[in-house]
């Protein structure tokens, strides 16, 4: 009886976290399967074993996977392209898995930060609805961004994999437990492949969720910032109440600096990732050309995920600037000259700041935003055309 309590005290909490529109709630969300599987960014400690677990795996299905399919399978020059495909996700996961335990100190300031100033938001009443709506559309975007994804791996991928044919993947399977035509070799490496994608997709789509809250919940906090500073213009009207004024301007200028802060740890988080992932899903994307139409469909999950992420990256990349430009904006239109010397020269001082550029670099070189998404895939479909002629 005191289990079902439990489990009915579960499924409640479980539905309310569904329901809520809060940050805790999406950072609950995206950490669902990683709490499960022991890596969730909320944990204290590094859950070692899960990691030993999840390289033994990798290593084994696909480092040796791919070393074995090049030297003994591999014929012509397209059956080394289409490896790539296999040798770009080595990358990918040794990057992403590599991140979460290098990078584990850095994204828990971050989260402290990014938590601190929702607080702020949510305990001052201010701007309450928008704040709520755009918790909802986020958590909109991780449903969708997570549902194809899933739909394509369960659906596609997953069977695929467990087909157990070289040709599929172009890639050795379960090198050592051959012959996979008895039993239990079969079962074994089914089991295997299974665990191992399952576990590579768990930290990739982890990677790529929690990247998406950071980087939206930031630009929303820019748009409700500039809505908040230009209530100025309408407050100003009356300086018998100029102490709260002041008080208010101190407030925003700490919670600007606060997004700075937040912002230039996203960059330090995600610059090097996102440099490898552009690279990499680029190449993949070029190198579809190169598959015949009865083998669209194996690869089919790897060109969704490779055209879904580098267009998120952008979006969000793109929406970031944009709000911090509206921003600066605001600033400047705030009534300052309505206000006396000294909280003139803050909002200097912050102008100032919001003029400088606020953009993700990908490597610390190519910006994130729609201009390169639209050019990156100009020159794909220019590539794709030329060597298709």
């Amino acid at each position: 009886m005191e289990h079902l309590n439990n489990l009915k005290e579960s499924m409640a909490v479980t539905k309310a976290r569904l329901k809520e529109n809060s940050l805790d709630s999406l950072v609950w969300l995206g950490n669902i399967v990683p709490r499960i599987l022991g890596f969730d960014s909320a944990r204290e400690k590094v859950f070692i074993p899960y990691w030993i677990l999840h390289f033994s795996l990798f290593t084994y299905v696909y480092v040796v996977g791919c070393v074995v399919y090049q030297a003994r399978h591999a014929k012509v020059a397209s059956d080394f392209v289409k490896n790539y495909v296999n040798v770009s996700l080595v990358i990918l996961t040794v990057m992403n898995s590599y991140w979460f335990l290098v990078e584990r100190g850095l994204l828990k300031t971050v989260l402290k930060k990014v938590k601190e100033i929702d607080n702020y938001v949510v305990q001052s009443g201010l701007f309450a609805e928008k704040h709520t709506h755009s918790l909802f559309l986020i958590k909109r975007i991780i449903h969708i961004f997570g549902g194809l994804n899933l739909i394509s791996f369960f659906v596609v991928n997953i069977p695929n994999r467990l087909d157990l044919k070289i040709e599929t993947f172009s890639m050795a399977i379960c090198v050592g437990i051959e012959p996979l035509t008895s039993s239990p070799n079969r079962e074994i490496c089914k089991v295997l492949l299974g665990m191992t994608e399952c576990s590579l997709g768990a930290v990739t789509l982890h990677f790529q969720t929690l990247m998406l809250i950071l980087i939206a919940h930031t630009t929303s906090m820019y748009q409700i910032l500039s809505d908040d500073i230009m209530m100025f213009n309408t407050e100003l009207e009356d300086h018998r109440d100029y102490a709260y004024i002041k008080d208010k301007l101190s407030m925003m200028v700490y919670r600007h600096a606060l997004i700075l802060e937040i912002t230039q740890g996203l960059k330090s988080l995600y610059s090097m990732p996102m440099g490898v992932n552009f690279g990499l899903n680029a190449v993949c994307m070029c190198f579809f050309c190169f598959l015949t139409s009865d083998e669209y469909l194996g690869f089919m999950p790897i060109l969704v995920y490779s055209f879904l992420a580098f267009f998120l990256y952008c979006l969000l990349g793109q929406r970031l600037t944009n709000a911090a430009e509206v921003f600066a904006r605001a600033v400047y239109s705030c009534g300052w000259e309505k206000m006396n010397v000294k909280e003139q020269k803050a909002i200097y001082i912050m102008l100032m700041q919001a003029q400088k550029p606020v953009e993700l670099l990908a490597a610390d070189i190519i910006p994130v935003n729609m201009y390169t998404f639209a050019s990156t895939i100009e020159a794909i479909y220019k590539f794709t055309t030329a060597v298709k002629l």
